[in-house]
């Protein structure tokens, strides 16, 4: 193409052209809008959580609770928002709110995109309160695959339902692998072997 054919090009196609440039721009604009907006939600959520962290040291729990509940309603795609459900829940069993507790905690655990540990954490939080309300199936059922960062503590959780159930030889089992996790210095393991002696077992 010649110098005269692509000036003519360019001038039959100048609208297209125009067009396609305001679009590449007006994407941009918007791009670098959302970033900025995006940032500034994440700021806004920091603030709030460090909020709620020093008001649970001082034992303000109202307005702990009042800095968690804006994190989960205002800023829910965030990592602090993940955290401040956890606490929500801690408050909700402070406060004998259980089935409130188990809510914040069933929706962590239906959660996928959590801080690293938190999914495991929450899962051993419900489990403990299921076992709290006797509700040991379900704590069976919940922790079916052991996550590898929790192994004792979903094996022991697994053994607490078990023993509650009356399956004396199930507990025994789920005790020994969650013993079979911990390095052999533990202090913990003189606790797992208590519970095993207490079903009759050595260790």
């Amino acid at each position: 193409m010649t110098g005269t054919e692509l000036t003519e090009s360019l001038q039959r196609h100048r609208k297209l052209l125009v067009a396609l440039f305001v679009l590449v721009i007006v994407g941009l604009l918007g791009f670098f809008a959302y970033d900025k907006y995006q940032r500034h939600q994440l700021e806004r959520a920091g603030v709030l959580y460090s909020e709620l962290a020093e008001s649970l040291a001082q034992g303000k729990n109202d307005m702990a609770r009042a800095s968690a509940e804006t994190l989960v309603q205002s800023y829910p795609s965030t990592a602090y928002a993940s955290m401040a459900r956890f606490y929500l829940a801690r408050l909700d069993i402070d406060a004998k709110q259980t089935a409130k507790a188990e809510a914040q905690l069933q929706r962590l655990v239906a959660t996928d995109d959590l801080p690293t540990g938190m999914h495991g954490l929450a899962r051993a939080a419900l489990a403990r309160l299921y076992l709290q309300q006797g509700k040991n199936q379900q704590v069976l059922q919940l922790l079916q695959k052991i996550d590898p960062a929790y192994t004792a503590i979903d094996w022991e959780l697994r053994g607490d339902a078990q023993n509650a159930l009356g399956k004396t030889q199930e507990a025994l089992d789920d005790y020994r692998k969650a013993t079979a996790a911990l390095p052999a210095t533990d202090p913990y393991l003189a606790y797992l072997q208590m519970k095993m002696a207490n079903l009759g077992a050595s260790g």
